[in-house]
């Protein structure tokens, strides 16, 4: 029997022993050759994720991409400086004073513009380190004059350190753009990825505009924060200095540039600021490629503070909105190219049709008009009797192939590593009547062929529609993005022009440079005569649409058009929404003024 106890504890022993030498191969191996190996899931060695759970860190930058200009001027990203707090979580420690109310601290406070008690209130709010907000949800931005006075007072605790504010101040019309917010759902989509950061402001996505369809690729790898180190209970280690961690990859964050003109965009923003128009849509289109120059979107929203229940957020220039007297561009394309109006064919408009409700604008009528004479006035007698020539059929075949019924804007399949890529976040497709109404009802094809009734056009097809006509009857696809590019500068992805072909072909030159022809009338003798003392000679034709808000008569008024006729630059939408009856057009006045701006820009 204690032959039999000896084996057994010497088995003990034995077992006891591989056991420990496997935990020292173990650790020695972790602590020589894994120590030094990026975690799985992680960007960061097991070296740097042990320090990290020993430190407290502020986030600088989020390392998420940024987005430029054509030319590359930055549209978001800004390098400022703000105010990091390192609270104390122990008050009877001597690091800190237990008040703060010291001379030093009360001349940071005047500096501030703020009162010690709040100071001190937000300085030892939670037991992390911050910034400075005075209570507002962003980060103050600190003067100059303020980062030197504050240099010199060294106040224990509160350090100076440059962080990347994402948007400018205030309200701004590029929707387009976009937004980002707290998304759970959205966080960790790639395989195995973990947020190293645990912070609200490091955990946004993007939740709309190219914020969100580009998010894959701007998301990045990883912030850039300054830490201090903390004992086990979580006490900073006032002796040992902040240092800041960073990510290594030198080719991130990237950089998206965009097409947009940020001269453009702004001075076309500045304008409607200063402008009556409350809701609405402005276009840029380059008129040689389709590219968005600018793109504004009424009212402006603030992309720092967005209430997705609110509406201001969303971009109106890729929504469908009643057109108008512009969609008798199709109507007269598809006269033309079924040849249903004879040459040197007149029609009788005297105000008053006497079918389905439908008038003229000018009350007592044109009189005798032509085809040509009848867009340059945007007669409805005119349109409405050479609608009853055409088929529902041939007007919608006639919208497809000018790029309307359907979406235009880019996109691309399986680039990047994404399945799909768009450029206009939410682009809705518009339409020319509802599956529910029948081809042969008369009355809603004559309602449709001057825009009324069940039609819907967005801004952009309507700025890509006169840039159409420019290429002969060819349908480019307008972008938002040219390149993306790795942040020292070389070129990761290229964004190729493409157009965007219908499947009912495209309408012949000759009745693109007709229509081009009669849009240069509508300003030398029809609706848009006021534009004839314009800075560029230019040309377009103007619309307004009956509408209903909330049960209250309502007209959206629009003027497409491009300018310089010699040789066109720009093609441009303006779309002024649920404007009073009986107002001026204030289309046609913001369509000159952009003209004008841009005839003074180029």
């Amino acid at each position: 029997m204690h032959l039999q106890l000896k084996r057994r504890l010497y088995i003990a022993c034995i077992l006891l022993t591989g056991i420990f030498t496997l935990l020292m191969i173990r650790l020695a191996w972790v602590q020589i050759v894994q120590v030094n190996r990026t975690m799985p899931g992680f960007q960061r060695t097991v070296r740097e994720m042990s320090v990290l759970q020993r430190e407290r860190g502020v986030v600088l930058d989020t390392g998420r991409g940024q987005f430029t200009d054509y030319k590359g001027q930055p549209l978001t990203g800004k390098l400022e400086w703000g105010l990091v707090f390192f609270p104390h979580t122990n008050q009877s420690s001597h690091s800190y004073p237990s008040t703060r109310a010291d001379s030093e601290v009360k001349k940071m406070a005047a500096l501030l513009h703020t009162n010690v008690k709040l100071l001190q209130e937000e300085w030892n709010q939670g037991d992390t380190p911050h910034f400075w907000t005075a209570g507002a949800r962003q980060p103050v931005t600190l003067t100059d004059s303020q980062v030197a006075r504050l240099r010199e007072l060294q106040v224990d605790g509160a350090s100076i350190y440059p962080m990347m504010t994402r948007y400018g101040q205030g309200d701004t019309g590029m929707q387009w753009l976009g937004y980002l917010a707290e998304r759970p759902g959205s966080l960790n989509t790639q395989a195995g990825h973990k947020d190293e950061v645990k912070q609200p402001f490091a955990m946004k996505s993007g939740a709309a505009g190219l914020e969100r369809t580009l998010e894959p690729l701007l998301k990045g790898i990883g912030p850039t924060l300054v830490s201090r180190m903390v004992t086990g209970s979580g006490e900073v280690i006032a002796t040992i200095q902040p240092r800041v961690i960073a990510p290594s990859n030198t080719h991130y964050p990237l950089r998206a540039q965009t097409t947009i003109d940020a001269k453009i965009q702004q001075g076309i923003e500045h304008i409607v600021q200063n402008s009556d128009m409350k809701e609405g849509a402005i276009v840029v289109l380059d008129a040689a490629n389709a590219d968005v120059r600018a793109m504004v979107s009424l009212p402006f929203y603030n992309p720092q503070h967005v209430d997705p229940n609110q509406t201001a957020w969303a971009n109106r220039a890729v929504k469908g909105a009643v057109p108008g007297s512009i969609f008798k561009i199709v109507t007269a394309a598809a006269a033309l190219e079924y040849q249903a109006v004879s040459k040197g064919e007149t029609f009788h408009c005297g105000g008053e049709w006497g079918k389905y409700g439908l008038s003229c604008w000018k009350e007592h009528g044109h009189g005798e008009l032509n085809l040509e004479q009848g867009f340059a006035e945007s007669c409805n007698i005119v349109f409405a009797e050479t609608a009853r020539r055409l088929s529902m059929e041939q007007l919608e075949r006639m919208a497809d192939a000018l790029g309307l019924g359907r979406p235009v804007g880019w996109e691309g399949k399986q680039v990047a590593g994404m399945s799909v890529l768009q450029h206009f976040d939410h682009e809705e497709a518009g339409r020319v009547r509802l599956p529910s109404v029948s081809p042969q009802n008369e009355g809603a094809k004559v309602q449709t062929a001057i825009g009324q009734r069940d039609v819907l056009v967005t801004p952009l097809q309507a700025a890509n529609l006169i840039v159409t006509l420019l290429h002969e009857g060819k349908v480019s696809a307008p972008r938002l993005v040219q390149r993306i590019r790795y942040a020292d500068g070389d070129t990761m992805l290229e964004i190729p022009q493409h157009d965007s072909p219908s499947a009912a072909g495209q309408i012949s030159p000759a009745t693109a440079h007709q229509l081009l022809s009669w849009m240069r009338k509508v300003v030398s003798e029809g609706t848009g005569k006021s534009l004839q003392h314009a800075r560029w000679q230019v040309a377009g034709k103007s619309g307004t649409a009956q509408v209903q808000q909330r049960g209250e008569k309502r007209n959206h008024q629009w003027f497409i058009g491009y300018g310089p006729t010699h040789q066109p630059k720009y093609a441009v939408a303006v779309l002024v929404q649920n404007v009073a009856p009986n107002s001026r057009h204030q289309a046609t006045e913001m369509f000159r003024k952009v003209m004008d701006y841009l005839a003074e820009s180029s």
